[in-house]
């Protein structure tokens, strides 16, 4: 919850220019003074963003390693002895820079309410992943019980219903000849950019339990993916051409613009914005030890639903608290909407959540009853004392 709030200020909310400023802006070959209505906010670069955190991960991660070899605890990062492990990785590496990138992105766009909401549909899209591995061999395949599908799918709906009374409701709201810091162009935008990082974050999930197959621990991954996503992520950020939102158009004089363009620019306006840019690199370390130790500990789905928690909570908080929000909410109609979206939503995971742990009690409860039903054919081996011991353990799962 902390990165989400973090990255949505970062990437929207923070003035990085405040309102008044005037600048020379070349249009056309002539020099013209332009000044700034509304605050320049953000830095719309989630690739160069995304590419920079990995950098600053691996440049902490060697800190890490150098610190710890003369110590007794010196750590020795898992050779890559077979092919596969190189291919899962580098695959891994631009999945999950994908994933990020397309996150942040999205955050230069969009609200954190309307990120939340769509990426609330990760438990569908990660079973999907789960399963689309599984039929190459790359993972077990899951039970497809069809309450699960039918709660996951009532959730998606309902995320699809939230973002589309609020794209609507910014149309209706919009003023003709003024630049809305929330068109509906620029969150059509950011919500598709959002569910591309949402299918990338459920194979990410996946492939991550993969890794954790192959024996490479959180610190391995860390380490192993962060050189194929920075290489994988600077030719789309030195050379992706891309709408830029609000007075971002104004600053620059551009209506498209790189990443590494908007990242220099932002250098040039603002050094306080790049050090909190900095920043979400040490951030994002820290963040992806520990997504990645609870994917390797339990399972990814675990994972995609033990979240949701977080982005309910987090939903409600944008939209009770007025200092979290990027704007005012809407008037009605289009706010009965959003908040019957966000509990059905909140109900519906909640409940598939409540399914998940109850099957995996389950589960448990089958293993230790076959354990007991083995144990007992193999008594006659074994003396009275544990005998008795283990046919009261067995009553007690049975009962």
């Amino acid at each position: 919850s902390f990165m989400n709030i973090y990255m949505g200020w970062v990437m929207r909310t923070s003035i990085t220019v405040p309102a008044g400023t005037t600048f020379e802006v070349n249009v056309g070959g002539a020099l013209t003074n332009v000044t700034l209505a509304t605050d320049l906010t953000g830095c719309p670069a989630g690739f160069a963003l995304t590419a920079m955190q990995q950098v600053i991960s691996f440049i902490v991660f060697s800190l890490f390693f150098v610190g710890a070899w003369f110590t007794p605890y010196r750590y020795t990062p898992k050779k890559l002895n077979t092919m596969f492990e190189v291919f899962c990785v580098i695959i891994f590496g631009c999945v999950f820079a994908l994933n990020i990138a397309l996150n942040n992105f999205s955050l230069g766009y969009i609200s954190i309410a309307v990120n939340l909401i769509i990426r609330s549909c990760l438990p569908l899209s990660t079973f999907l992943s789960q399963q689309i591995l599984a039929v190459f061999g790359l993972y077990p395949f899951q039970r497809c019980r069809w309450k699960d599908i039918t709660l996951m799918f009532i959730g998606v709906l309902c995320a699809g219903a939230f973002t589309m009374a609020r794209i609507l409701a910014a149309n209706a709201e919009a003023k003709p000849g003024a630049v809305a810091k929330d068109s509906s162009s620029d969150m059509i935008m950011g919500v598709l950019m959002c569910i591309l990082s949402l299918l990338c974050g459920s194979l990410n999930l996946a492939l991550a339990g993969v890794l954790g197959e192959t024996k490479l621990n959180v610190f391995d991954t860390c380490a192993y993916m962060a050189i194929p996503a920075t290489v994988f992520l600077l030719p789309i950020a030195m050379y992706y051409q891309k709408p830029v939102p609000g007075e971002w158009g104004k600053v620059f004089g551009k209506a498209t613009m790189s990443d590494y363009e908007i990242l220099m620019g932002v250098w040039g306006l603002n050094k306080h914005t790049m050090m909190w840019l900095g920043l979400s690199g040490v951030l994002s370390f820290i963040y992806n030890i520990i997504q990645f130790s609870v994917v390797h500990t339990l399972s990814p789905s675990a994972t995609a639903f033990g979240g949701n928690f977080n982005k309910a909570a987090l939903i409600c908080l944008t939209m009770l608290l007025p200092f979290l929000r990027v704007h005012a909410l809407p008037g009605p109609p289009y706010i009965y909407v959003i908040w019957t979206a966000v509990f059905i939503n909140i109900a519906a995971f909640s409940y598939y959540s409540y399914l998940q742990i109850q099957a995996k009690q389950e589960e448990a409860m089958k293993s230790k009853l076959k354990e007991c039903s083995e144990s007992g054919s193999q008594s006659d081996s074994e003396d009275d004392e544990t005998q008795e011991s283990e046919e009261a353990n067995c009553k007690k799962w049975k009962f």
